[in-house]
Parts: C-alpha cells; sequence; structure tokens
C-alpha cells in the first residue's frame, strides 16, 4: 500500500503514529496507484536506470507499507507464524518424528511414557519412541485403524469399515470387541470400562476389561464421531449426521449445542476453566458463518475449483454457563483435530483442505480475546490427528495421504523468515529508506532487507537483497532501481526465548517523474460562461459516529480542491474546457492559447497563463468571425523543481466564433392561381451554416420555413413555401387589405436576422368592381 510523504505541496503536517523521527512524518490519505502506465522489457527498464537522469527521479517521496491481514497474506510466511490481524511472529522449530512411506496416519494416542501409536490405513500400528526409534504393530492387518486408545496401561485398536476393537499387549494384537456396527470412529478408556463410539449404527458401548458390552447412548444419528470426559459434565459425545453436541449424565442425556454443521469431529476441554471446544464440518452449504474468524490464503497456498466434499467447518467454545462463541471458521478448510494446552492456555485447530493445499495448524489463545494465528502449515493437505507431549510440551502432528507425524516446537526456530508479495510500483523507482514496526523483547532481533527487479514475479534478473536494517527506525539502502520490490523480515528470539512481534513494514519510494497528461480539450456550448469559487472552510456539523465516518476521520486531509464553479449564460461568451491528470499525483497548472485557422502560419494567442482551473471562459465578441483552434500546456512544475518540471500539450478541434448575424436576401411573395401564398427567400451566413428558418403573417405562430432542396445545413439557403393562410383559421383569414410577412433566420452560433414585406392581398379576397 502506498501512503504520499511528507514532500506535499500543501496542507498541515501530521506525524504518524509509530514513524521514527529520524523520517519525514506521512502526509494525504492512503491511495492505491493505478494500473502500470508502461511496458517494457526488463534490461529496456535496466538500462533507462542509467541513460535518464537520478533527477528526474523527483515526484514527492511516497510510503510503501505492508500492512495488515490483507496485504502481510499476501506474502508467504515461509517459517513464520501470522495471526488474524496482520501480526509476524517467530515459527516454532519443527522435525519428522517418522516417515511412514505411502500409509495415510488415521488415527494417533500416547502414553504417560510419551511413546506414540500411529494408526494407518493399510500400513498396520508404528510404535514410536520418545528416542526416535519407530516399530510397526500389527502391520499385517490392511484395514484403517480408525481409533486408539490407551486404557490401564493396554493398547486398544479399532479397525473400520470392519467395526472390531484389538487389543495388543507386547506387540502382539488379538481380537477384544466386536461393535456390531460398521465403523468405530473414537474410543475413551473409562474409569473401569472402554467407551467405544460408533457408525452405522451411531451408538456408544461401555466395555468392560473382559469385552463385555452394553450400548449406554444411542442418540438415533448414524454416527456418533467423537468423545471426551468433560470434569463436571462427565460424557461428552458428538453426532455424525445431525452436528448436534451431547452430554451424557447416567441415563440422562442433554443437548449442549445444535450446530449448522452436520458433523462433529473432536473435542477438546480446558479442566481449569471449564471450556468444552468442538469441531465440526459439513458437506452441505452451510448457513452464514458468523462472525468470520480465519485467515485466508497465503502466498504459496492454490486457489483452484477443484472439487471439496467439505463445504464448511467451525470451531466454538461452549461455556459452563452453556454460552457459545465461534472462534474460528471457514469454507475452504475443515477442523479435523482439537488439542488444549493447558500449561501455555492455548487451543490448537488442525485442518485438512483441498489435495493440492496444504494442511494448517492454528493456535487460539483464550486470554488474549481469542487472538487466531497460523501455527504452521505442512505439505501434506490433512492434519489427521493432534495432540500435546505432556513430557516436553510439544504438538504432535499426523498427517494424510503421505504418512507423516511431526514434532513442532516447544522452541522457536533460531531464525524465522516472512517475504511479502512482489510489490508494483507503477514504474521504475529509486528506494530510500527501510524501516518498520515491531515489539522487540530484549535480545531478540528483526532483519529487514529489501530488493528490486523489473519482472512481475521475482526471477534471477532481480537485484541481491539489500544489507539488513535492524534498527526499527529504520536506514538507508542501496539497491539496484526497479519497478517491482520485495520485503523480508527475519525474526530472531532473544536466549530465553522471548520472540519479537513484526506489525509493519515500510519503505521510502521515489518513483520516475513522468509528464501530465492533457487527454482532452473541447468547447462548451456558446454562452456558457463558467466562474471559479473559492474552495468552502469546513463548517461545523453533527454527524452519526460509525465504523466508515471514523475510519474517514483517521487518515490528514488532502489539499483542497477547487471545484465550486458558478455558472452562467452572458452574451458572447466562449468556454474551452479540459480534462488532465498526472501519473505522479503532482498538481499542476495550465496555460491555454488559441488561434484563428487562417493563413498559412497562424499564431497563438495567449488565453491564461499558469491557471489551476480546468477551464477558462472568454468574451468571443472581441475575436473576428472565423475557425479557431484551442491549445492547453499543463505543467507539473508546482511539485517538482522548475528545471525537472515535465509539460504536455493538447489542441482542440476547430471550432467556430461567429457573432454576426446571418443576412436574408431577395424576400418576395406572390399569390398563385390556387390562393396559396408562394413565398421566397435566400439567407446567408459569412461563418456559419444556418440552422432554422421561420415565417409569420400578421402575428401569427411561427411557421417553419424549408429550404428548397429540404435540408437546411449550408451557409447560402434557398428558402421557398406553398402557404395556405387558411390554416390560421377566421382570425388570420383573408382579408381585402395587405397581408404583412415576417421570416426569421438563424445561424448555428444562435445570431438571428429578421426581415419583412407586405403582400398585397389576395385576388380572391379583393373586392369585385
Amino acid at each position: 500500500m502506498f501512503k504520499t510523504q511528507l514532500n506535499a505541496p500543501s496542507g498541515p503536517r501530521v506525524m504518524k503514529p509509530g514513524l521514527p523521527p529520524a523520517r519525514a512524518p506521512s502526509l494525504a490519505p492512503t491511495f492505491v496507484l493505478a494500473p502500470a502506465l508502461v511496458f517494457a522489457p526488463a534490461f529496456v527498464l535496466a538500462m533507462a536506470v542509467y541513460m535518464l537522469p537520478r533527477p528526474l527521479l523527483a515526484e514527492p517521496t511516497r510510503e510503501l507499507s505492508i500492512q495488515g491481514p490483507k496485504e502481510v497474506f499476501a506474502g508467504d510466511p515461509l517459517s513464520t507464524s501470522v495471526d488474524a490481524r496482520g501480526q509476524i511472529s517467530m515459527g516454532f522449530e519443527t522435525s519428522d518424528l517418522a516417515k511412514l512411506a505411502d500409509y495415510p496416519v488415521s488415527s494417533m494416542v500416547a502414553n504417560e511414557q510419551g511413546t506414540l501409536f500411529a494408526g494407518t490405513v493399510g500400513g498396520g500400528i508404528h510404535q514410536i519412541l520418545p528416542n526416535g526409534t519407530t516399530k510397526a504393530l500389527d502391520a499385517e492387518e490392511k484395514l484403517m485403524f480408525s481409533a486408539l486408545a490407551i486404557a490401564r496401561g493396554r493398547l486398544f485398536a479399532a479397525t473400520s469399515p470392519s467395526g472390531t476393537v484389538k487389543v495388543l499387549t507386547d506387540g502382539v494384537a488379538r481380537p477384544f470387541f466386536n461393535a456390531g456396527a460398521k465403523y468405530v470412529w473414537a474410543m475413551l478408556a473409562d474409569h473401569t470400562a472402554l467407551l467405544v463410539a460408533t457408525g452405522e449404527p451411531g451408538q456408544i458401548h461401555r466395555v468392560s476389561p473382559e469385552g463385555r458390552s452394553k450400548v449406554i447412548f444411542d442418540p438415533g444419528e448414524t454416527h456418533v464421531r467423537a468423545l471426551i470426559q468433560h470434569p463436571t459434565r462427565g460424557l461428552i459425545a458428538g453426532g455424525g449426521q445431525k452436528g448436534i453436541v451431547y452430554q451424557i449424565t447416567g441415563d440422562e442425556t442433554y443437548a449442549l449445542y445444535d450446530s449448522s454443521m452436520d458433523e462433529v469431529t473432536s473435542f477438546a476441554v480446558d479442566t481449569k476453566t471449564g471450556d468444552l471446544y468442538a469441531s465440526f464440518v459439513t458437506e452441505s452449504k452451510p448457513d452464514a458463518l458468523q462472525p468470520e474468524r480465519m485467515i485466508g490464503p497465503v502466498k504459496g497456498d492454490t486457489e483452484t475449483d477443484e472439487p471439496f466434499p467439505i463445504k464448511g467447518s467451525e470451531v466454538v467454545r461452549i461455556a459452563p454457563n452453556g454460552r457459545v462463541d465461534v472462534l474460528w471458521n471457514s469454507q475452504r478448510e475443515g477442523a479435523m483435530g482439537l488439542a488444549f494446552d493447558g500449561r501455555k492456555n492455548l487451543l490448537y485447530i488442525a485442518t485438512a483442505t483441498r489435495r493440492t493445499d496444504r494442511g494448517r495448524l492454528y493456535a487460539v489463545d483464550p486470554k488474549n480475546r481469542d487472538r487466531l494465528r497460523l501455527i504452521a502449515r505442512v505439505d501434506a493437505p490433512v492434519i489427521s490427528a493432534v495432540l500435546i507431549d505432556s513430557k516436553s510440551d510439544a504438538i504432535i502432528l499426523a498427517t494424510s495421504p503421505a504418512g507423516r507425524v511431526l514434532r513442532v516446537g516447544p522452541g522457536f526456530r533460531s531464525q524465522s523468515v516472512y517475504i511479502s508479495e512482489e510489490q508494483d510500483l507503477a514504474r521504475l523507482s529509486r528506494i530510500g529508506r527501510i524501516w518498520f514496526d515491531a515489539d522487540l523483547p530484549r535480545g531478540s532481533k528483526i532483519e529487514l532487507s529489501i530488493r528490486s527487479g523489473n519482472t512481475r514475479e521475482h526471477d534471477k534478473t532481480w537485484s541481491a537483497w539489500s544489507k539488513a536494517v535492524t534498527d526499527p527506525d529504520g536506514a538507508d539502502v542501496d539497491v539496484t532501481p526497479g519497478r517491482y520490490v520485495q520485503l523480508q523480515a527475519v525474526l530472531h528470539a532473544s536466549a530465553g526465548e522471548r520472540a519479537p512481534i513484526l506489525k509493519s513494514l515500510h519503505a521510502s519510494v521515489v518513483r520516475h517523474n513522468v509528464a501530465p497528461e492533457v487527454s482532452e480539450v473541447f468547447i462548451l456550448r456558446r454562452g456558457v460562461q463558467l466562474e471559479a469559487l473559492p474552495a468552502e472552510e469546513e463548517q461545523d456539523k453533527t454527524i452519526t459516529l460509525n465504523t466508515s465516518v471514523l475510519n474517514s476521520l483517521r487518515a490528514p486531509e488532502g489539499r483542497a480542491s477547487r471545484s465550486r464553479v458558478r455558472q452562467s449564460t452572458r452574451p458572447g461568451s466562449m468556454t474551452i474546457a479540459w480534462t488532465a491528470g498526472d501519473p505522479n499525483r503532482d498538481d499542476l497548472l495550465f496555460s491555454v492559447d488559441i488561434r484563428q485557422l487562417k493563413g498559412p502560419n497562424p499564431k497563438w494567442r495567449s488565453l491564461a497563463r499558469d491557471i489551476e482551473d480546468t477551464f477558462v471562459s472568454f468574451d468571443s465578441r472581441s475575436y473576428p468571425d472565423g475557425r479557431f483552434q484551442g491549445r492547453v500546456r499543463a505543467t507539473d512544475r508546482p511539485s517538482n523543481p522548475p528545471s525537472l518540471a515535465r509539460t504536455d500539450e493538447n489542441i482542440s478541434e476547430p471550432f467556430v466564433i461567429d457573432n454576426q448575424p446571418p443576412t436574408i436576401k431577395t424576400l418576395k411573395a406572390n399569390w398563385l392561381p390556387s390562393g396559396k401564398l408562394h413565398i421566397e427567400a435566400e439567407a446567408r451566413d459569412a461563418s456559419s451554416p444556418i440552422s432554422d428558418a421561420d415565417f409569420a403573417v400578421d402575428g401569427s405562430p411561427w411557421l417553419m420555413f424549408p429550404a428548397a432542396d429540404g435540408l437546411i445545413d449550408a451557409k447560402r439557403e434557398r428558402l421557398a413555401l406553398d402557404f395556405d393562410p387558411k390554416v390560421f383559421g377566421s382570425k388570420h383569414a383573408p382579408t381585402s387589405g395587405p397581408r404583412t410577412l415576417q421570416v426569421r433566420v438563424v445561424d448555428e452560433a444562435g445570431n438571428m436576422a429578421t426581415a419583412s414585406i407586405v403582400v398585397p392581398a389576395s385576388p380572391a379576397a379583393r373586392p369585385r368592381r
């Protein structure tokens, strides 16, 4: 985003909060650059850097600013973390715990010793020890291990679509329970039994250590998808057809929340506050997701129309008093797993997306206004499971379809890198200073650098990164002038793991000065007089405060526009007007000349000099009749040193000055034997074509006087008409006396001439002797 810098020609100086004092304060409202005006190969633009004098880069300094979610998300977070407000922070170190080839991980659980068990589709169960040693268990099983649980030190594994549960002892699997259902979606160790949630039909079974079972819950849904034990509410279950969260206490069942989504996918609970978290997905188009809480695509994500079965997803918090808050929602991802870190007070959300995109891990901070942060992106499209390592406080992720188990954190990376989107400066530009706004705990550091080029996307023709700037107040950098630039921020945490938070990135830019453009010069209709009025001062007024009004008052006012004009009509007045602009948004002055198109080398005469208005009115009666042209010249001198000012001019189409009326020659009339009156006249004008001709008899209404050829369109016209006076009725019927014939003629300039004659009485009306 560009902002005008201090070189604005007028207006109050306003220091922008957060800008370093060594820098010029920002003036004028934010504006978006227009599309590029000049297209040229990169080598031509590069050569122009050396062929054009450096002073041509003389437009007002502008500020390139990257801040806020829209601009930050357009860049690539790479190894950083970004939150919903567009703030950038350190990313966590990430490492592989296990790579399971082409076996998607479908479930995961950990025991108290920190050993992980990852159930796959077709590849058995993989045991991952804290030292990284991996061992395959029940590898001959080719079905999906849809759920894992540890109860009384034993590992229970459910397969689908067989609906059976196995128990593994010393790595050996044996049958334990057959649910009589097609799927087993979740298992939970109770004090004395194993709880098993099934699909088709959707039920919950309580299974004793000996394998005896009892159905304790049957909601009438096709699937029961998720289970969790709440410290005060008891057993919580999630439906897989209606999207209902159930509280089950003994023989009583209570619906805590009925989502607009179809399916509950996971639960998490904050044991300190009693807050219950639930994630949902739907395969049908959901209701409007309100409020919108998500982090959209960032650079590197693919935007395709590839079909995706999940049409909507949300994560909610259900408070002990029953209040429900939406913490996250999306129509491009599905929340597949939840985990709550009680030590950090963070809720983690693992998602799935289209197969060409990357699964994401989010964190929600309930203690900080539910701040949403994108923690990591994985190479696989699905994060199928997430849990917290109780020993190290790291986050453990499982992915699909490429089966991997990853450790995220608990420490930060040695450094985290963010690179902005390529920024289009619209034309060749020179970079002055770069700086940033950040929270920097003692010992932490941010290194900001910039590079430039003349191709829309970065390639090997771009410059190298500039020297790194570590002072938030910024410093001058030396990079090759270019049309496009990118900013890079490298974040470093302190030795005590205190991390910086980057809020915005900035650069001062001087773009190549481009000449103004006078795009059109035209003439207003004859008689129009325009007069510029001074701008009105802002008056006190009553306003209704809302978001749009407040936003309009945040930016300092720019230079007042002289848009108030008085219009009047005056004889002989003519107005030359024009449209003009400046790609650099420089202030312009205009000079206007006029010339008569007469002779081989007509000379220009000045009408106005160095005016700000885009029109000039003049009295055409001081000029001879004839064809003329107007010329308008524009200069950007007010915004540039005089020696560097650039100009443009344009000339109007020829127009006519005509202040002399036409003449009426040979007006005559005679009576025809039919009793009609034959009228003839000749009209001439030296400068303009005749446009209208009318006649009247004895003060009758004016009637059109046609041309002999039927068209009134020339400087010389012969007018002729056979007229029957009876059309006027009795009031103007023939009498015995003479008649007065009047004729008027108007030229295209509006000049009018009249003439009259007395016509003898009609022979039919004369008295007989």
